[in-house]
C-alpha cells in the first residue's frame, strides 16, 4: 500500500496489485494509530467474497474475474475494543452488470485508490439482539 498523508486526519492510500483490501486498511489503522474513520475508493478487483444481510445472518458469495469498483464506502469503529471495518461495495462485471454486498475479502488488481478520513473520537460498536449485528453506539 502506498499512503499519502495530506493532513493530520485525511490520507490517500492506493492499494497495490493483489492487496487484500480489509486487512491491508487494517494494518494501514493499526500503524497510523486510528480508531475510527471513514472511507471511500474506487479502482478494480480480481476476486473476493461480498455479502448480504438477511433473516439476522450474512449470505456469502466468492467471485472472480475482472470487476470493477463502481463504489467503495466504509467506516472504521471499535467493536469490543477491536479495529472492526464495515465495508460496503458495487462491482461491475464485464456485461456491465453489478454486485452489491458488504465486503468480507476483496483481492484488488491492478489497484484501489481510496480517501480516508480519521477521527479523533472513538466510535464503538454494541451489539443489539434484535438484528444479531454490532451496531454503532
Amino acid at each position: 500500500m502506498i499512503i499519502h498523508k495530506i493532513k493530520k486526519d485525511l490520507f490517500v492510500l492506493s492499494i497495490e496489485p493483489k492487496e487484500e483490501l480489509i486487512s491491508e486498511l487494517l494494518s494501514f489503522c493499526k500503524k497510523q494509530k486510528i480508531n475510527s474513520g471513514f472511507f471511500i475508493g474506487f479502482g478494480a478487483v480480481r476476486s473476493g467474497i461480498i455479502g448480504r444481510y438477511t433473516n439476522k445472518n450474512y449470505k456469502w458469495k466468492k467471485f472472480s474475474g475482472e470487476f470493477e469498483i463502481g463504489s467503495l464506502v466504509g467506516n472504521l469503529t471499535l467493536k469490543d475494543n477491536e479495529l472492526f471495518i464495515h465495508s460496503h461495495v458495487v462491482l461491475g462485471d464485464k456485461n456491465f452488470k453489478a454486485l452489491v454486498g458488504h465486503i468480507k475479502e476483496l483481492i484488488i488488481y491492478p489497484t484501489c485508490e481510496i480517501i480516508f478520513w480519521s477521527f479523533d473520537k472513538k466510535i464503538k460498536r454494541k451489539y443489539n439482539k434484535e438484528t444479531n449485528l454490532f451496531l454503532i453506539n
